[in-house]
């Protein structure tokens, strides 16, 4: 464990593992954020005690109790709060829970898989093994862009970043295979973080006329990349958005509407994001003002954090596949044994299979435990993944289900590929 600097924070943040990052001020250990209540010096307690202590004393905002402030300075810091500003200035755009599907059914609670009967959880493992059967083959189409070539060729890059930039030369490649890329397009990426997806893909469409990227997230974050755009010679609109995708009214986004097509793009959208990103986009297309989605490219993640009220592929699960309502939740958690099948690291599966106490002793080809529980979550989020395809082909719209990249470069692998016919170039 690296231990603090001079100049940072020396306070130990348990759920990230390490010291806070913050910049401390000369002669203190600890930000502000994370500034002990400080015990009385023998100076202190002979004159000012209690003003001393009513400086140092901290406390949660009370509009939003994941910071605090000092106790003297409350009245003010809540003038100047930035969830105040928020709240305040609410743009058109923002309607709360728009794209949360039907809050009218009720929520079910999470069971945990310790927690089932043995009849139970045998019972929706064979209706995923039935239900996987009669779904259609996900194809491996991995593709690659001529725009990354030069930085997947550097050699210092570590695994992790190669990584992330394999996975982006093929979702910027899939949105031309798609025939997506066209003049006139405003490329909107979900779940922007950083923005590294729409940094590549501002250089591969640079050339494209009146086009824009817009970024949307619910966070701000420091060092975007969508800062380095504005400031390199690129003729692109440059648009980033702070909201919940939940809450998030496309169509009502002035600096968007004159764009004649609209195109979604994510990379690994966590659970419950994912279907909120294809309602948002649906809706739009639905309002009273034209809105024209000529199409999405979304890689899944997370499937264990997928909600039952924004899910959109419902219908398929309960019509099709014969799930019940109550059954989700364990269909999720059942998803995690793809990337997670022991509850173990990945260091730690292969350290035991070099080993040789994973599968048969004897050397056999026969399938492991593991390798069973895997191939289990594997079919649970194609599942989950084909219950979107159906609600976007419902709303008017071509789509493929596809691997995009391999096992070796991302166990979250598979992503969707849509447009629609009626697009116009």
């Amino acid at each position: 464990m690296s231990t603090p600097s001079l100049s940072t924070c020396r306070y130990f943040v348990k759920r990230k593992k390490r010291y806070c990052r913050m910049t401390v001020k000369q002669g203190s250990n600890y930000c502000g954020e994370h500034l002990p209540q400080e015990r009385e010096s023998p100076s202190e307690s002979r004159i000012g005690t209690e003003d001393v202590k009513a400086s140092r004393k901290r406390v949660a905002c009370p509009l939003d109790p994941t910071h605090t402030c000092y106790a003297t300075k409350l009245v003010k810091h809540l003038k100047v709060c930035n969830v105040k500003q928020l709240r305040d200035a609410q743009p058109d755009y923002i309607v709360k829970g728009i794209n949360c599907g039907e809050t009218s059914i009720e929520s079910l609670p999470h069971v945990p898989l310790s927690q089932l009967d043995n009849s139970t959880l045998d019972r929706v493992l064979q209706k995923i093994d039935v239900a996987y059967e009669s779904m259609p083959h996900v194809p491996e189409i991995i593709l690659a862009h001529s725009v990354l070539k030069d930085e997947l060729s550097n050699d210092t890059y570590g695994k992790d970043v190669r990584k992330h930039l394999l996975q982006n030369a093929s979702l910027i490649a899939h949105l031309q295979r798609a025939d997506l890329v066209r003049d006139n397009t405003c490329f909107i990426e979900f779940g922007a973080g950083k923005g590294k997806l729409t940094y590549w893909l501002a250089q591969a469409i640079k050339e494209q006329k009146s086009s824009a990227v817009m970024l949307v997230d619910r966070s701000s974050h420091r060092h975007k990349s969508d800062n380095k755009l504005k400031n390199e010679t690129i003729s692109l609109d440059i648009i980033r958005v702070r909201a919940d995708i939940a809450d998030l009214a496309l169509n009502s986004v002035k600096e968007i509407e004159h764009f004649k097509n609209k195109v979604g793009i994510a990379k690994h959208l966590c659970g419950a994001a994912t279907d909120l990103t294809m309602r948002c986009l649906v809706q739009a297309m639905r309002g009273e003002a034209e809105f024209h989605v000529a199409g999405m490219v979304v890689a899944f993640c997370c499937h264990h954090r997928c909600e039952y009220t924004p899910y959109v592929g419902k219908d398929y699960l309960e019509k099709t596949c014969g799930f019940r309502p109550s059954e989700f939740s364990i269909l999720c958690s059942i998803a995690s044994w793809a990337t997670c099948g022991s509850g173990k690291s990945r260091s730690a599966k292969s350290t035991e299979t070099d080993n040789g106490s994973v599968g048969d002793q004897n050397g056999s080809d026969s399938v492991s435990p593991l390798q069973k529980r895997e191939s289990i979550g594997r079919k649970a989020k194609a599942l989950l993944n084909w219950g979107r395809v159906e609600y976007l082909k419902n709303a008017g719209f071509d789509c493929q289900l596809i691997n995009y990249t391999s096992t070796d470069v991302s166990l979250e692998n598979m992503c969707i590929v849509s447009s629609r016919k009626s697009t116009t170039k």
